[in-house]
């Protein structure tokens, strides 16, 4: 940035004896701005200060010390143009949002381009409006009408290199490009990198927790997006940085010299969070007669259709979720098979389902539901609970048996309005009570009130489970977080449960961990929930099908213990970063 475009009141490298005096006698949140404020100015210049510091709302933000010192390094450090690798869970987007708010007090943020992930654009749009004010407009919004009719917009990085949109984002010339999940862009070859590549802007801000994923390549095309020349070419990189087996780091002190120009890694142990402790708890229900002829009617259906048609992989599989959801929303599925699809050569089958699902008077898990709730309103403040399921029809009769009981309920899906959205999660934290949530609530939302939640039903992508967690298990939560799992037994639930989750030690891995995991099953061509579907529909037998998760649970642990030794080499490169901590 141009000096004249950070033209500030003088300030003295020595805090004022006012913030001394505030750190020492004043009230916690009070010295809490104070501290953040008087080291800002203790490393600072008289142009280089974060004048918007003061003007962030406490009351929606909390800023962190690494999360400020990480904002000004990038600003004034790094000239505009930074790498913002901090491990998960570390506030990366409170990083970039301080950064635009300082931008946008000194006016230099004329036009800015958000490029993220298509299921986080909401979420970066909500946090930014919510936490620092700044208003942007989504691609997902009623009012968008396209990337050269607004200033200020955020959109999913496959939107901007759409046919569509592509010419028109390259035609701009952006203040400021903010790029989140940065190592999707790792692959030179793809139309994603090449967008970047020939985007014009003034300032760039990456994030990724993981800029090294399978090996150095990773860092090095992210890195010279950012700053062209600052490795030189690959092949020069390559054989300067990596020896031939690429398992060893060479001239590692150089390469840390370098990254230092332009990345900042935080790490959790280099910081003052304290994370809560988190429980999990597994609870397995027998399922009633009705329930088990259900169960086996669904699986034996689903496992003739795929045999006769794998292209409904898709709704076999829902098929195969919803049944130990609920009866309703399992019901919705096969009526819609039934009545919207015209003649179907299996209708006898279909038939027989549905009166199979009329058959059960009680829905086991849901009565259970009622113990797991009634702990909570003994126990907990307000009897705050939130239970989390895929379906909506789901949703809705476990809100009718809880009202019923008696208690307090809010409704939240992704039907609901911002605005709705917003009051219901406040008429939660006010009232409390139980919040039965579809996986729409992964959208950003921080629920640290809360410190209880259920697993009424399972995703079987494990990172769509810690995303649940993550509403409730992050910075901010002062208290020990509760976790409950239900599952009936022997049913592709608790399968899921206790010979894959657990024996990976899924609820106790970092975020970062299960991203690599993912990342490199998916590589190979498969998603995870494919591979339980597969194994699901293939097993000859109940023992054949425990082995077959036996033996996936096996797999992941390699692809964990290779995530590790990732980590390991990250680690290798990163150590020794100046993390902006004062060395007095």
């Amino acid at each position: 940035m141009d000096d004249e475009d950070l033209v500030s009141v003088e300030v003295t490298h020595e805090p004022p004896d006012d913030l001394l005096k505030a750190l020492d006698e004043g009230e916690p949140e009070t010295a809490h701005w104070a501290g953040l404020t008087a080291t800002r100015l203790r490393h600072g210049e008289a142009s280089k200060e974060l004048r918007s510091l003061a003007a962030v709302d406490e009351a929606e933000v909390k800023l962190l010390e690494h999360q400020v010192d990480a904002a000004h390094r990038a600003l004034f450090d790094m000239n505009g143009k930074a790498l913002l690798a901090d491990e998960v869970g570390l506030g990366k987007t409170i990083e970039v949002g301080m950064i635009l708010k300082e931008m946008h007090f000194r006016d230099t943020d004329d036009s800015v381009l958000v490029l993220t992930p298509a299921q986080l654009a909401k979420q970066w749009q909500a946090e930014m409006g919510e936490k620092f004010g700044l208003e942007f407009v989504c691609n997902y919004d009623d009012e968008f009408e396209g990337f050269d009719a607004h200033d200020h917009v955020i959109a999913s990085i496959d939107t901007a290199k759409s046919d569509r949109h592509r010419a028109t984002v390259l035609a701009r010339d952006w203040d400021v490009l903010v790029l989140d999940e940065a190592h999707y862009v790792k692959n030179e070859d793809t139309d994603r990198y090449e967008l970047i590549e020939r985007i014009s802007y003034d300032y760039a801000f990456f994030l990724t927790a993981t800029p090294i994923q399978n090996d150095l390549t990773d860092l090095y095309n992210i890195v010279t997006l950012l700053r062209p020349g600052l490795f030189g070419s690959r092949e020069v990189f390559h054989r300067y940085f990596i020896d031939g087996d690429q398992e060893t780091l060479v001239n590692r002190n150089e390469l840390q010299e370098r990254l230092e120009q332009v990345m900042i890694r935080n790490r959790r142990e280099e910081t003052d969070i304290d994370f809560t402790e988190r429980h999990v708890d597994t609870r397995t229900f027998e399922p009633s007669r009705a329930e088990r002829e259900l169960y086996e009617a669904v699986s034996e259906y689903v496992k003739g259709a795929y045999g006769r048609d794998q292209g409904q992989k898709l709704v076999l599989m829902l098929l195969q979720k919803e049944v130990v959801s609920s009866p309703a929303a399992l019901r919705k599925t096969i009526e819609k098979r039934l009545y919207e699809q015209g003649e179907l050569t299996h209708k006898a089958e279909l038939e027989s389902i549905l009166e199979a699902i009329d058959a059960i008077e009680t829905v086991t898990k849901r009565e259970r539901l009622l113990d797991i709730v009634e702990e909570a309103r003994e126990r907990v403040e307000m009897g705050r609970v939130i239970v989390f399921t895929q379906f909506r029809a789901t949703q809705d009769r476990i809100i009718e048996r809880l009202a019923r009981e008696g208690y307090e309920t809010h409704a939240f899906h992704g039907g609901h309005s911002s605005r709705e959205k917003e009051e219901i999660v406040a008429a939660f934290e006010e009232r409390g009570g139980v919040l039965v949530s579809t996986d729409a609530m992964n959208e950003g939302r921080n629920l640290q009130f809360c410190n209880i939640m259920v697993n009424y039903d399972l995703p079987w992508n494990p990172m769509k489970v810690e995303q649940r967690i993550g509403r409730i298990h992050r910075i901010g939560q002062k208290r020990a977080v509760y976790v409950f799992n239900m599952a009936l037994e022997d049913t592709v639930e608790e399968h899921v449960l206790d010979r894959l989750y657990h024996k990976i030690d899924l609820f106790q891995q970092s975020v970062g961990e299960l991203s690599s995991i993912l990342t490199r099953l998916e590589d190979s061509g498969t998603s995870f929930e494919d591979e339980i579907f597969e194994r699901l529909v293939s097993a000859g037998s109940e023992v054949d099908l425990e082995n077959d998760f036996d033996a996936m649970a096996v797999d992941l642990r390699e692809q964990r213990d290779l995530a590790r030794k990732v980590e390991e080499f990250n680690s290798g490169v990163f150590r020794g970063f100046d993390l902006g901590a004062d060395d007095e």
